[in-house]
């Protein structure tokens, strides 16, 4: 397989997913913002899903219009360049909440993807 390209950019996404799911596996809010390097884990996977997103053509993204993939962009941007200015319940919000559709859009791609 190809260093990049659609099918290995969301490999590395669902690859980020899972390590982000298993960080946060059984921890709440508090828990989570309390633990600086969980913390620190998920920003730094989800710049990598960010990143990943940002390779992969706009045609393949546009399969799945219900995922916001402009603001995930966004998201990695604002975890590298602005760091000190995220909130820790918009983080946890985002790993809680959002990442579920974004895994079950990533699969369905995937399966797109294979011969």
């Amino acid at each position: 397989m190809p260093k990049h390209g659609p099918a290995s950019d969301l490999l590395e996404i669902e690859a980020a997913l899972k390590r982000i799911q298993s960080y946060i596996q059984g921890l709440d809010e508090a828990a989570f913002t309390a633990s600086l390097i969980t913390y620190d884990a998920v920003a730094m996977n989800l710049i990598v899903i960010g990143e990943a997103v940002n390779r992969i053509e706009p045609t393949v993204l546009e399969q799945e219009p219900t995922i916001p993939w402009r603001l995930i962009v966004g998201q990695r941007n604002r975890l590298a360049h602005g760091y000190e200015d995220i909130e820790p319940a918009w983080l946890w919000r985002t790993v809680s909440q959002d990442l579920i559709p974004l895994k079950e859009a990533i699969a369905r791609l995937l399966a797109r993807c294979s011969p």
